[in-house]
């Protein structure tokens, strides 16, 4: 019999699977699915979600660094 959970004890039951822009297909629990789309936000994989935080990081250190002047990236 196969087990109804995932490795980290999810239940698959749980998950929804998204298709994300870069072309990966993942599973996500269902509540965080549900609650972006209640805030009309990008569902994205883990991969680009963490590309598009890191990027964002860089940012704001960059605009308070004074490297990078923040009317110019508007």
């Amino acid at each position: 019999m196969i087990p109804d959970r995932t490795i980290d004890g999810a239940r698959s039951c749980d998950m929804y699977k998204i298709y994300c822009d870069c072309g990966n297909i993942v599973s996500l629990d269902k509540g965080t699915v549900r609650m972006k789309k209640l805030l009309k936000k990008a569902v994205e994989c883990p991969l680009c979600r963490n590309f598009r935080i890191s990027n964002e990081i860089d940012l704001i250190n960059n605009i308070f660094d004074g490297t990078l002047d923040e009317e110019a990236t508007a």
